[in-house]
């Protein structure tokens, strides 16, 4: 076996633990380089990294104060240096196949919820891009998602700057043709790629919860 992400020989020793089981995308060092977490006190909720003398996440009493909070918010990954090249050569090097490599982290419980919802990007990003960098992802892994959104956003929240992004309107839309008893108490979750000051997410969570679901939980592959 190769490895996807560092393309090194995967050596594995088969025995009754693994004989059946899924062989590994990655090798042992790039799983341990990926699932790094760097050191340093976290909000308990966002994950963010809390600053020196910062005894209440900032972004947190933001989104607080702007929007209705969402259920739960969870990270797979930490945006470390390894995962920061990762996500570079996969949204703008157009590596799609580390798709795959990130589909091995998801760990979603699709019974919990009745929708899982990609963030969306717009038609003239995706021409450019070429994919949806959420959608291949969750492609890859097996898990069934619904379009329940849409954009016109043509920026890129890495170009924008902090005060930017929290200014910002609402991108989202509901997808021509989504009806209103898909979402009223229903369960949904939101995936994301990354996770900075939480904007996008609660963005999208706004918009659904314009038709009352039971509950919205975000999920991201990681935490800038």
């Amino acid at each position: 076996m190769i490895c996807l992400y560092c393309h090194g020989k995967i050596i594995a020793e088969l025995n009754l633990l693994n004989m059946f089981s899924k062989p590994e995308r990655i090798c042992e060092s790039c799983h341990l380089k990926l699932t790094e977490w760097r050191s340093g006190v976290r909000c308990g909720r966002c994950h963010k990294i809390m600053a020196p003398g910062e005894k209440e996440c900032t972004d947190c009493i933001f989104i607080r104060s702007r929007f209705k909070p969402v259920r739960s918010i969870r990270c797979l990954l930490d945006y470390n240096s390894e995962v920061k090249m990762m996500m570079h050569r996969y949204k703008f090097v157009r590596d799609v196949a580390l798709a795959e490599v990130m589909a091995g982290f998801i760990d979603i419980k699709e019974w919990q919820y009745d929708h899982i919802v990609p963030i969306p990007v717009s038609k003239h990003r995706l021409g450019e891009r070429g994919f949806n960098q959420i959608k291949e992802v969750l492609k890859r892994s097996g898990t069934a998602y619904t379009e329940l959104l849409a954009t016109d956003k043509v920026k890129l929240q890495s170009e924008l700057s902090k005060s930017e992004r929290i200014n910002s309107d609402n991108p989202f839309s509901f997808d021509t043709g989504q009806k209103d008893d898909k979402i009223l108490d229903k369960r949904i979750l939101i995936v994301d790629d990354i996770y900075t000051t939480g904007i996008t997410v609660h963005h999208a969570a706004e918009t659904i919860m314009q038709r009352n679901p039971a509950s919205v939980d975000v999920l991201t592959f990681s935490k800038a």
